[in-house]
Parts: structure tokens; sequence; C-alpha cells
């Protein structure tokens, strides 16, 4: 059975968001990190740059700050992080609940996917657990692999 084609993405003029469709509704303004950041401490901000570096290892994934968290988008969003004052939570979705005391807060959206909060303190936090479950979000939730229906 072949995946049949997904649309293309569309990106808005205003902000460079990539979309699914066009003039989807989304958080249409100029943000920076470093102002996301700004409430944290130093060390903080560091430590969310290397967890944006693991997650844009993963394949082609724009980082978008917003005025309260970063949001990661394959062709959807699947991945991003909410800033603390000594810390951050990473936030991904996958398609089945994560059972593992590293995971601080589940959100469930539904049939098809699962949110997840892990909170991050050091570097010691962005291992390779982190990677699997953010690479496993990307390719199946970000690059929608969930969605292959039969081509004819």
């Amino acid at each position: 059975m072949r995946r049949a084609k997904l649309k293309p993405l569309w990106k808005c003029p205003k902000c460079g968001a990539r979309l699914v469709s066009k003039n989807l509704w989304h958080s249409c303004g100029q943000f920076t990190l470093e102002a996301l950041f700004a409430a944290s401490e130093p060390s903080v901000l560091a430590l969310a740059k290397r967890y944006i570096a693991m997650v844009q290892s993963l394949g082609d994934v724009q980082v978008i700050p917003q005025k309260t968290r970063l949001v990661c988008v394959a062709r959807v969003r699947f991945a991003g992080l909410t800033p603390r004052r000594n810390h951050f939570l990473a936030a991904f979705a996958l398609q089945r609940k994560v059972k593992s005391m590293r995971v601080v807060r589940h959100v469930d959206y539904g049939p098809r996917w699962q949110g997840h909060h892990v909170r991050i303190e050091t570097t010691a936090d962005l291992d390779e657990e982190l990677r699997a479950w953010l690479k496993e979000s990307y390719d199946v939730v970000g690059m929608q692999s969930d969605l292959g229906v039969p081509s004819e």
C-alpha cells in the first residue's frame, strides 16, 4: 500500500509560518527566543538552544517563538517548549501515552494524539530517551505519516 501525496504547505506571508492549509488560524507574530526567555535565568536559554538543536537534527523543522511558548513544526506542530524561571517544559505529541516518571504532565487530545511535558533542568535531561520521543513525534505527528491513504 502506497501513501497518497500530502498537499504542499502554505507559508504565511506575514510571519513565515508553514501551515497545512491557506489562511489557517495561527499566532501570527514576530517574537524572539530571547524575549521568550527574558524572565528565565540565562542558563535556561542556553539549555533551550540545545533542545532546539536536538529537534532540528530530526529533519526539516521550523522553530517559531511565540509570546508564551515555542513551537516546532514539520508539516504540523509536533513539539515545543514553555519557559520557566529556572527550567523549561519540553512538549511533544505522540499517538500513544508514554508511561515514564519524567513525564510531568499528560494531555489527552483525543484518539489521534497524546501530549507529553517533560521538565528540562540540565543538559543531562537532553538525553537519548528524550530524542527518541521527539523523533517518534516528528515522524508520526509532525510529518502526518498517520494520515497515509492508499493511492490508486
